[in-house]
């Protein structure tokens, strides 16, 4: 069970605190540990947020799926459960940061995309540092364009 305080812009900045922590050494765990069947999977769901449309999907499975599939690649079923116990609100960051804070969606979600594709490709090359840095990079910028949301945050 998950506690939260109720009000989601700051529940919310409470869980990227904890997933910048918690992703980004899943993210260099990943590179460490990450073997063949791994990278498949991380490629094939790279490859699915590419292609999701943003006018008619928000990608928010799929993004989802992105970060629980380096959570698997770890091989360490603490950061599986970790990320699993805090779906909804990463679901509801996820929603935020495709909301507008000056960028239209599409642009968004490219930067996002970049993002992805970034911790991706340190996994592959099995760069831990660069791997936790790509993650905690990505979760740093979605929790910014998330902010506007927060005034405790400024």
């Amino acid at each position: 069970m998950v506690l939260s305080t109720g009000d989601w812009p700051t529940s919310g900045r409470y869980c990227f605190e904890f997933r910048i922590g918690i992703e980004g050494e899943a993210a260099a765990a990943a590179a460490r540990h990450r073997n063949g069947d791994d990278l498949i999977r991380l490629a094939d769901v790279v490859r699915t947020l590419e292609e999701v449309d943003v006018r008619k999907d928000a990608g928010l499975t799929q993004d989802f799926d992105f970060h629980l599939c380096v959570a698997r690649a770890s091989h360490n079923d603490f950061y599986v459960s970790a990320i699993s116990a805090v779906r909804e609100s990463i679901f509801g960051g996820m929603l935020l940061a495709r909301t507008t804070s000056g960028l239209r969606t599409a642009e968004k979600m490219a930067a996002i995309n970049e993002q992805h594709r970034a911790v991706y490709e340190a996994i592959v090359a099995g760069d831990p540092d660069r791997a936790r840095d790509r993650m905690r990079y990505h979760l740093l910028a979605c929790r910014k364009s998330t902010s506007h949301w927060d005034a405790r945050a400024h």
